[in-house]
């Protein structure tokens, strides 16, 4: 029973891990606006960033005890792409970085949206929910 109890407990953990962060932004016309939406399990937040204030973006790669991260630089901010640590493929931060700076650099692309998001984290956590109730829906016998 407690093993199951702990299966549980731990796929509920691991899916309020999983977490979705997609920047929107575009030009057109006089209009230049960017989104950045951040969501989780239980959470979501949306921020409006100014697209004549942004300054690209930087990636920060991990430091000993720190975890990578993509900083979105504004005129008068930084901005984390994610809202806490995010255990994406260093390669897929390096990219968001790239196309976010390449957005700032050429005025005459009218679109980004770049996405990353945790899906995996829910994956993992459902098997671990699986694991633990399964046999309490099993009929007893």
């Amino acid at each position: 029973m407690k093993l199951r109890l702990g299966f549980i407990i731990l796929g509920i953990i691991l899916i309020s891990f999983a977490q979705s962060n997609k920047l929107t932004c575009s030009r057109t016309g006089q209009q230049a606006s960017c989104k950045l939406a951040r969501s989780g399990f239980l959470w979501s937040e949306e921020k409006e960033l100014p697209v004549n204030k942004l300054q690209g973006a930087e990636f920060y790669a991990p430091k000993d005890d720190e975890s990578s991260k993509v900083v979105i630089k504004t005129s008068n901010s930084e901005v984390p792409f994610s809202s806490f640590t995010s255990y994406s493929d260093e390669n897929q931060q390096r990219a968001i970085a790239s196309q976010i700076n390449n957005f700032v650099r050429n005025n005459k692309q009218s679109y980004l949206q770049v996405e990353q998001n945790d899906t995996w984290w829910i994956v993992i956590g459902f098997i671990s929910l699986a694991v633990g109730v399964y046999p309490l829906l099993k009929p007893k016998s």
